[in-house]
């Protein structure tokens, strides 16, 4: 088969955390929300739609970011919270595009569902923002049948770094995968469909293992 890059590119895996970094912005109400959505910085859009997966959660919340769950739990406004779950961040170029699709949806219960209501003191919407700190792990991945056996064994903070905030990046899995030859386009493939938004972090890595596990079996057969 041949390379599509003659040079040998490593990969190395790295844990991480999230630092929470309050903004000072909350809103109140939903027309409040909209205003605050144009002006907030980049970071903390896409904080509110993937941080939640780091999180310890007692309870798996019912919907898929920060947004949705303060438009059901707070607002009380379900079909927002449905309409907000249903938008796919990875569906965008980038974050000025996913801010005005946030921003058209908003708007758009405004106007039609006439979104009013004000919530009490601790139940204001909080921005948040975020820095992300990494930490070693010793795994340097010089191709992809090495990560057959040490994905199943990742801590969640690198599953979450390498699918979900190195997108794009030559740090991400997916990438690696692609750019390391011909023979490993298929799983690139696979990989690629395995959308992390609609998956918590194990579910993510059982899936990502098998799809490994399959393609490095069927290899060898």
């Amino acid at each position: 088969m041949t390379l599509k890059n003659n040079n040998t590119q490593t990969l190395e895996i790295k844990d991480c955390e999230i630092l929470n970094i309050a903004t000072g912005l909350r809103a109140q109400n939903l027309k409040e929300f909209r205003d605050l959505l144009q002006i907030i910085h980049p970071d903390c859009i896409h904080y509110h739609f993937w941080a939640k997966k780091l999180r310890a959660e007692f309870e798996e919340a019912e919907y898929n970011n920060d947004f949705a769950i303060w438009a059901s739990i707070n607002l009380h406004e379900n079909k927002l919270a449905e309409r907000l779950s249903l938008i796919n961040p990875r569906m965008f170029q980038n974050v000025d595009e996913l801010r005005s699709k946030l921003i058209e949806v908003v708007t758009l219960s405004l106007e039609q569902d006439k979104c009013s209501q004000d919530t009490k003191e601790g139940e204001k919407f909080q921005f948040t923002r975020s820095d992300i700190v990494l930490f070693e792990t010793g795994h340097i991945i010089s191709n992809p049948g090495q990560l057959k056996d040490i994905i199943p064994n990742l801590p969640l903070g690198a599953v979450y770094y390498h699918f979900i905030e190195s997108h794009n990046t030559s740090s991400n899995i997916v990438t690696f995968v692609e750019n390391a030859g011909d023979e490993y386009t298929d799983l690139a493939i696979r990989l690629s469909k395995l959308d992390p938004y609609f998956f918590r972090l194990p579910e993510m890595q059982s899936r990502a293992s098998q799809i490994f596990i399959e393609f490095f079996q069927g290899e060898s057969a």
